[in-house]
């Protein structure tokens, strides 16, 4: 049996990009996936790249840094795949647009203040499969493959890398996650070739691009019957968008439904996997506050996550995967926002 030097789990836009990161620095990698290449949240993303406009805060910093650098991965890269539009980013209501005016002196990118609304070009999209499938040529993938606890030695592999929110293999607790799910729709209408930007107020849509505009981001609690939600439009979708961008003779070509795992402070989860009872039997007063140097964390053995990229997925990933590969290589540290060491000491202090 070939030896691999890392085994990643899962092949959405999380696991693609780690095992292309990788493959780039000279190791030899398999994927493994329970369904097909880019299922579930990624299938079902609309992969808009969009800056954040707020008040300064690390997960501000951190989203606006990673679709830098993500922007710029993607152009150099997979330009074929990228589509470079600005974004009219409309507020909901007045208070709304008097919050984003307000946001405006901590703008640190090209914009314009239109008349009701801001027009970014720090913004794009990018096409969630065939951007997956290409992350992932000349890399030996397996598909329909569930990897348990039970199976996990039936590859060959020195490291293993965990980009699946299905956390069963090593049942840590500090790793609980959010599931949120979503639809999203590939439309035509009178005059769609004309659209050549993306907007945003209470859902996105999409430039014209390959012959049709994509309508997305939905955020369900409730995940019963995605198919259902989508063929029914049960959040009123088409309606969002219609309020605010006029799509005469609209036809739904095709919709897509995921489910996106996240962390519950929208952080992902970048980094060696800790673990937990072993760290406890060794440090029981860490749980009381007590401060001990995370170098000294007890961890499994060459055994990482990137997991928990929520709705920004085509954001974060090429950013996150970058900062994994040199954490491996080159032996430096995650931030302190993306590491596992952060729910970790939530988890074990409120337990």
């Amino acid at each position: 049996m070939k030896m691999y030097d890392f085994l990643v789990i899962g092949s959405g836009i999380a696991g693609a990009s780690t095992a292309y990161f990788l493959k780039e620095a000279g190791y030899e990698v398999l994927v493994v996936e329970k369904n097909t290449v880019c299922s579930g949240g990624s299938y079902g993303a609309g992969a808009f790249l969009s800056p954040k406009l707020s008040k300064p805060s690390k997960y501000k910093d951190y989203l606006n840094d990673a679709l830098g650098f993500s922007l710029d991965f993607y152009q150099k890269n997979f330009p074929d795949l990228l589509k470079r539009v600005s974004l009219h980013k409309y507020p909901f209501d007045e208070r709304d647009y008097k919050k984003l005016q307000s946001y405006e002196k901590f703008i640190d990118f090209e914009y314009e203040k239109k008349d009701g609304f801001f027009k970014l070009d720090f913004a794009g999209f990018i096409d969630p499969l065939k951007l997956t499938y290409a992350l992932l040529e000349g890399i030996e993938v397996i598909e329909n493959f569930e990897v348990t606890k039970e199976n996990l030695k039936t590859f060959e592999a020195k490291s293993i890398i965990i980009a699946h929110p299905n956390q069963t293999i090593y049942e840590e607790k500090y790793l609980k996650t959010k599931n949120i799910g979503g639809y999203r729709y590939d439309v035509s209408f009178e005059g769609c070739e004309k659209k050549n930007f993306n907007s945003h107020k209470d859902c996105s849509i999409s430039a014209y691009h390959e012959g049709k505009v994509a309508i997305g981001a939905t955020y369900i609690k409730e995940i019963n019957n995605l198919e259902k939600d989508a063929k029914e439009d049960k959040y009123n979708l088409l309606q969002k968008a219609r309020n605010f961008f006029e799509m005469e003779k609209l036809e739904v070509l095709k919709y897509y439904t995921g489910v996106r795992n996240m962390s519950f402070d929208f952080f992902p989860i970048v980094g060696k996997l800790i673990d937990e009872k072993a760290t406890i039997l060794k440090y029981p007063y860490i749980k009381n506050g007590s401060k001990v140097p995370t170098s000294k964390y007890i961890y499994h053995d060459n055994v990482y996550i990137h997991t928990a990229l929520g709705s920004r997925g085509f954001v974060y990933a090429p950013y996150n995967s970058m900062l994994l590969v040199d954490m491996i290589v080159k032996d430096k540290e995650i931030e302190s926002h993306l590491s596992p060491v952060r729910t970790f000491l939530k988890y074990i202090r409120k337990a």
